[in-house]
């Protein structure tokens, strides 16, 4: 009995052993991409960082592209935890929840990951399907959550209407990433910018109604 205790204790520690090198590794490869940009992505480049040898490295990522794989996982594991904690905490009010993550993803444009990390995976998914595959998944997850917050607030849209506006939401919110984000020079604009998009995003969502999308079906 004792055996079997010590060899399930040693299996638990090397798992935890593993898990926590992973983290170590996902989070210099972060690092090296906003910090260096893609092209630096390397899994030599990456050992670097993590001050681990690229034979360890390769023990648990053998492609960078499985590497990459797992860091959008993480990141966008981050968002959506998030968001759902957000919208937990704004009650029964959908649109106290749907402001609330409106904010908190503006917000989040001011930061060194959001103004650097994303623009060189935009780039990078110009060119590479392999990439444009993953960010489209982490995005598709992330409207997901914008288009039930719109669906309580105005019930009488139907699928296709609140797919279309979270969508509009999206690109509104990722657009500014270029003026309002981190360093850019349009920075102290981004409360104003917040506040504005709040405004407008739920006043959208308040006047669509489904005639509307009839009306478009009937447009040349």
């Amino acid at each position: 009995m004792q055996k079997k205790k010590q060899a399930s204790r040693a299996r638990t520690a090397t798992y935890e052993k593993g898990q926590a090198r992973i983290e170590a590794i996902l989070d210099a490869a972060l690092e090296v991409l906003i910090g260096q940009g893609y092209k630096k992505l390397t899994l030599r480049q990456i050992a670097l960082q993590a001050g681990i040898k690229v034979g360890n490295l390769t023990y648990y990522y053998r492609t960078k592209e499985s590497l990459l794989k797992d860091l959008l996982e993480k990141i966008l594991s981050t968002y959506l935890v998030e968001m759902e904690r957000i919208v937990a905490a704004s009650g029964d009010s959908p649109e106290d929840g749907f402001v609330a993550v409106i904010e908190y993803l503006i917000e989040d444009l001011n930061t060194q990951r959001t103004t650097k990390f994303f623009p060189e995976l935009w780039a990078l998914s110009n060119h590479d399907d392999y990439t444009a595959e993953l960010m489209e998944n982490m995005y598709a997850a992330e409207r997901q959550v914008i288009e039930k917050l719109i669906r309580a607030i105005n019930p009488e849209l139907n699928k296709q209407q609140t797919g279309d506006l979270a969508l509009f939401i999206s690109c509104s919110i990722e657009g500014m990433t270029m003026f309002v984000g981190a360093g850019k020079k349009q920075e102290d604009t981004l409360q104003t910018m917040k506040r504005i998009a709040c405004k407008s995003f739920m006043h959208l969502i308040a006047k669509t109604s489904p005639s509307d999308s009839k009306r478009n079906q009937k447009s040349p």
